[in-house]
Parts: structure tokens; C-alpha cells; sequence
């Protein structure tokens, strides 16, 4: 067994590192979010992670796959590299001080390093409460973390003072390292294994065999449809004759101009300019004029067009595009349904072109939450077992070779 004065500094180091590892978790699944918040299971488009993400503090450099949560993710690694460290010239160290024995002495270096983050974890919580009065729940559970291991690594700072020599962490530095890398694989991950949400049959029913099927529900008027169709429309053309692809009309009473603009889309796909129009009506900004103007500028044949605008027969089309997604099972706009995968909101280019690819594919299989959980833990537990420290005095005795008698 360790020496009763060890104990103390063994578990303020543990507590340091498993807080370590609850965050990793935590930031690894908001950078899936991040990248794809509208498929990504841990967040919803109207919670508090939405508001964080949204606020202009969450990615750098105009990319998606630049965020905070990566910066985060990398943090935490060092700072768990930081708890494996067990220092060298420690009684120089000591008697020196100053900025080398902060860099010398392993237990300064991660609570300076800590409570840099522990500030920082502060700040971001002040700024949900007080600017976005919105809390990110998985943003919570990192910072929460941060302020816990900064306080765990303080404790270890007090524990081990003044020692020549630190006592070691339960689990050796390859099972920590281990453990990290499946708490930051484990949510990208999920997002491949989980089961698919089925697509209502009313959808499927749209659907051409053997094709890649692309159903939208859209509204002309929404910011976030605008968004889409930039995404949309070049994977659109580049896959061509592969892709069936169906719009359906889903104005929105909110936006004043949107049932106009939807009723022109269905009037100009009746003289075969529909993808023109709606082409048109998702770049332009939205009035009576606007839209006149554009049926002109395709050269529609004015009384045809007009005709149609007021017929009876486009509202009961409109009528029937929004009975396909009814308003109990709208979630929000724009959703999509490519293949077997609905995807609510505005996806990256590589997330759609992943869902693309994945509608020519058969069936994956797939595991349910629990399961997954069950089997992450069990081997998180079992890289805990196989990477833990023998305490000392209780190394196998070696055998001794018996004396044979002269």
C-alpha cells in the first residue's frame, strides 16, 4: 500500500485527471455540434448550445472546423499531459523558485495551467448568463469540470509540497492517454452507429428507386433556407441525373411575403422554370415587385402566370405540400430528407455530401444509446483495470530456487 501521506495527493491528482476527462467528453461532443448542429443528437436548434454557438465567439478563421470546442478539446489534452508529468531536479527546483521551478515542478505547472482555465471557464459562464441568458448545458459540464480539476489541482499543489519526490497517479500514463483518446472519439463516433430515424411514408412515397432522393421542405423567406440552397444547389449539380429532387412548399405565416413567393415557384415549374424561379426568390429580397419582376425577367407567359397565381387548384397545392409534414411534426425549417436521413436546419457541405453518399449505400448497422453506452464504459473500464499501478508491497514475491542437499 502507498504510504498514508501519499494517499491524499494520490487522490486530489485522480480527481484532477477525471475531471480532465468528464470535460474531454463534454467539449468533444459540442465540437460534433458544432460541425453539424442540425444531425448531431446533443444539442437541439433552439437550446442554449445553439445560442452559444451563434453568439461570434465559436469559430475562427471562417471555418466550421476551426471552433471553440476544438481549441478546448486541445487544451484539455495538454493539461492532461501536464498531470502525467513527475518532474526532475526537484531540490533545485525548490530551493531556486521563481518562473523555473513553475515550469520544474510539475504540480505548479498544472495548477498554473488549470487556473488559466478555470478563469476562462468563469468568463464563458458570465457570458451565457449575463449577455446570452442562455446556458449551454454541455458547455456547463465543461467549465463546471475546468473550475473542479482547477481546484483538485490545487489540492495536489498543497499535498505535495515541500516533497522531494511525487507520488504517481492510480493509472499509468499510457491508460490516461488511452482513456482520452475514447472519451474524444466516443461522440463523432455515436453519430455513425446510431440507429436512423425513419422517414415518414408519406416522404418515401417521393421517392425513385435507385436515385439519390433529395425532398425539401422549404420556405423562400427563411433566412436559414436561404442558407441551405448555397450548400444545396452545387451538390444538386454535381451529382445530376443520380439526385431525384422534390421542393415542397412550406411558407411560413411569420414571413409576409413567403406564400406569394411559393405560389410563383409553382406557377413558373409549370412553364418548366421552377428551379429558375426558386433560384431566383432564395437570393433576391422579397417583395410583390420583386417577385413580378423576376416572373418577367424568365419570360413567363403573363397571363398564363397570372391565371395560376389566383387559381384554386395552387393553394389546395400548397395545402397538400404542407399535409406531408404536418405542424405537430415540423420541427423547423428548412428540413431535408436525403436517402434515409432527415436533417433539420443547415448542414455543412461535407455533412450533405455524406448524407449523399450514404443514400447510395445499403443499410449500415447500428446500436441503440444504451447499448453504446454499455460498451464505451466497458472499455473505459477496462483500460482503467489494465493500466493501473501495482501498489507498492504487493509486487509478486519472486520464487526462490530451493537448495538442493549436498
Amino acid at each position: 500500500m502507498p504510504p498514508r501521506s501519499e494517499t491524499p495527493a494520490r487522490l486530489w491528482l485522480l480527481g484532477t485527471q477525471l475531471c480532465v476527462c468528464v470535460a474531454l467528453l463534454a467539449s468533444a461532443a459540442l465540437y460534433v455540434h458544432y460541425l453539424n448542429p442540425a444531425d448531431s443528437d446533443f444539442c437541439g436548434l433552439r437550446s442554449g448550445c445553439e445560442a452559444v454557438r451563434k453568439s461570434g465567439l465559436s469559430y475562427f478563421f471562417g471555418s466550421a472546423y476551426i471552433s471553440l470546442p476544438l481549441f478546448s478539446i486541445l487544451a484539455l489534452l495538454a493539461l492532461l499531459a501536464l498531470s502525467l508529468r513527475r518532474g526532475s531536479a526537484r531540490s533545485e527546483a525548490l530551493a531556486s523558485g521563481g518562473l523555473r521551478a513553475l515550469w520544474a515542478l510539475p504540480e505548479l505547472s498544472l495548477f498554473a495551467v488549470a487556473g488559466c482555465g478555470a478563469v476562462l471557464a468563469l468568463g464563458l459562464i458570465a457570458y451565457q448568463g449575463l449577455v446570452l441568458d442562455a446556458f449551454c448545458w454541455l458547455c456547463l459540464i465543461t467549465d463546471g469540470s475546468v473550475l473542479l480539476a482547477a481546484a483538485c489541482a490545487l489540492g495536489w499543489a498543497r499535498s505535495v509540497r515541500g516533497q522531494a519526490s511525487l507520488p504517481a497517479s492510480p493509472l499509468r500514463g499510457s491508460a490516461w492517454l488511452a482513456i482520452a483518446l475514447v472519451l474524444v472519439v466516443a461522440p463523432p463516433l455515436w453519430t455513425q452507429v446510431r440507429p436512423e430515424a425513419p422517414v415518414p411514408p408519406q416522404i418515401q412515397a417521393l421517392y425513385v428507386p435507385g436515385k439519390i432522393n433529395v425532398v425539401e421542405f422549404a420556405d423562400f423567406e427563411c433566412p436559414y433556407c436561404r442558407r441551405l440552397h448555397s450548400v444545396l444547389q452545387p451538390l444538386l449539380e454535381e451529382y445530376g441525373n443520380r439526385v431525384a429532387f422534390v421542393r415542397l412548399q412550406r411558407p411560413l405565416a411569420a414571413h409576409p411575403h413567403a406564400e406569394l413567393a411559393a405560389r410563383s415557384a409553382l406557377c413558373a415549374a409549370e412553364q418548366g422554370q421552377g428551379e429558375a424561379m426558386a433560384d431566383r426568390l432564395f437570393r433576391m429580397t422579397l417583395s410583390p415587385e420583386a417577385i413580378r419582376a423576376a416572373a418577367e425577367a424568365l419570360r413567363l407567359d403573363p397571363a398564363r402566370y397570372d391565371a395560376c397565381m389566383a387559381s384554386p387548384a395552387t393553394t389546395q397545392t400548397l395545402e397538400r405540400h404542407a399535409a406531408l409534414l404536418p405542424d405537430d411534426q415540423l420541427l423547423g425549417l428548412p428540413t431535408t430528407f436525403v436517402g434515409r436521413t432527415a436533417i433539420l436546419g443547415v448542414p455543412t457541405e461535407t455533412a450533405l455530401r455524406d448524407a449523399f453518399e450514404g443514400a447510395l449505400r445499403p443499410h449500415r448497422p447500428s446500436l441503440s444509446g444504451p447499448v453504446y453506452i454499455a460498451l464505451v464504459g466497458l472499455l473505459l473500464g477496462g483500460l482503467g483495470w489494465l493500466g493501473r499501478r501495482v501498489p507498492v508491497g504487493r509486487e509478486p514475491a519472486p520464487r526462490l530456487a530451493r537448495e538442493r542437499a549436498p
